[in-house]
């Protein structure tokens, strides 16, 4: 095996570990979409919603990452409780690698008294992953006079082209009727192999999730230059994976029908880090909001070169009108 197949081996087992770590935080505004990190959130605001989401992290063909996502949730209010639908995808197409990934959660609802709710929930997936190792080059596939390379190799490759699996979820959320939510979730509980290779096995580790948020009413009198529904929100998340860890800050100001904000993330695996800061802007029609983010590496530590700037649309419509510019 070449020096160059050996690195583009190492790069692979990088990419296709951490991106077990990555699909799981794919959303650079989690505040806009907290189901996609804890699905007790699809329950917030006991109303019906749905929406989409695609980014694109790296703009250059040898870096670009594609991600897209979509969920749809309903709220049974005579039997207190929400189903919530989500798909994920994530594309590397310079390493033909893909992730597919559809959920179903089951949100119930408590309520512990006048101000506080409580949202357990139960979660099922399937994905699908895939990687073309045609694009990886052997040795006996690169002529040393020419500098030619062959389209076949006679070198063994125990790499399976897609494999399928379960995964288990479950979390909760507490929050109260004025400013204040608490979440705790739990995925990969069943630890699923996620492998490529058939003589060898890569289980994924249990992630454990924190999230907390507060909000603020900036108008409540609804007098003075500020407008109505203007509100401070402050969501942050904490995220853990084995070796891995992540978190995830959010600021975020609505002022009527526009929303500005700021969020930083912090990724760390075994000393590199790779911190992003990226700006929001969306607008409120009716019970619709469109936004936009775009956040910029500032710290990595990681390989040279690499561009791990990203850029996030985002659509979402909430059936309540009652949450107009509201949070949920």
């Amino acid at each position: 095996m070449t020096m160059k197949l050996k690195t583009l081996y190492i790069c692979l087992v990088i990419l296709v570990y951490n991106f077990g770590f990555a699909q799981d935080n794919i959303l650079k505004n989690q505040n806009k979409i907290m189901g996609a990190q804890n699905p007790s959130f699809y329950a917030f605001g006991e109303s019906s919603k749905v929406g989409v989401v695609t980014g694109f992290e790296g703009f250059t063909d040898a870096t670009k990452v594609e991600s897209n996502f979509a969920f749809v949730n309903h709220y049974f209010e005579q039997s207190n409780f929400s189903l919530a639908l989500d798909v994920k995808t994530i594309d590397v197409n310079s390493l033909g690698y893909s992730v597919s990934i559809a959920n179903l959660h089951y949100i119930d609802r408590t309520q512990f008294n006048y101000k506080w709710t409580f949202n357990p929930s139960l979660s099922i997936g399937y994905a699908s992953s895939s990687l073309n190792y045609n694009n990886l080059i052997f040795e006996d596939q690169i002529n040393v006079l020419t500098g030619s390379i062959a389209g076949v190799t006679i070198d063994p490759v125990n790499i399976d082209g897609k494999i399928n699996y379960f995964d288990l979820a479950a979390g909760f959320t507490l929050h109260n009727n004025e400013n204040l939510l608490f979440g705790l979730n739990a995925k990969h509980m069943n630890t699923p192999d996620t492998s490529f290779n058939s003589l060898a096995k890569n289980k994924k580790e249990l992630l454990v999730s924190l999230q907390m948020g507060y909000e603020y009413d900036l108008n409540p009198y609804g007098q003075g230059i500020l407008p109505s529904f203007s509100y401070l929100f402050l969501y942050n998340s904490i995220t853990m994976q084995g070796a891995k860890s992540r978190v995830d800050l959010f600021q975020e100001v609505i002022l009527g029908n526009i929303s500005i904000g700021l969020n930083q993330h912090i990724n760390n695996y075994e000393g590199i880090t790779i911190s992003q800061f990226g700006a929001s802007l969306s607008l409120f029609v009716q019970q619709m909001e469109l936004g936009v983010n775009y956040s910029i590496d500032m710290s990595s530590t990681g390989p040279s070169g690499t561009d791990f700037n990203s850029f996030e649309l985002y659509i979402t419509f909430d059936f309540n009108p009652d949450n107009k510019n509201k949070r949920g």
